[in-house]
């Protein structure tokens, strides 16, 4: 995994989280039509799910705190 850059603002941060968050949710999903066994299939979407809150809670985030007009 690669290391942050210490010099990134923390919007970049979260900006970079928000797409790893993405980037798993997408994968969970497409693994979750791929397998057959039905238990798997269902804890792979449970993950995709979890992925989904994480992506609201960052773009919450940066609502709040970065793209509000003042």
């Amino acid at each position: 995994m690669p290391t942050i850059d210490p010099n990134l603002l923390p919007v970049d941060i979260l900006r970079m989280a928000l797409e790893r968050e993405k980037e798993a949710y997408a994968f969970y999903t497409e693994a979750a039509g791929l397998v057959k066994i039905p238990a798997t299939r269902d804890a792979l979407l449970e993950m995709a799910d979890e992925e989904k809150h994480h992506i609201q809670k960052i773009e919450e985030v940066l609502d709040r705190y970065f793209y509000q007009d003042n």
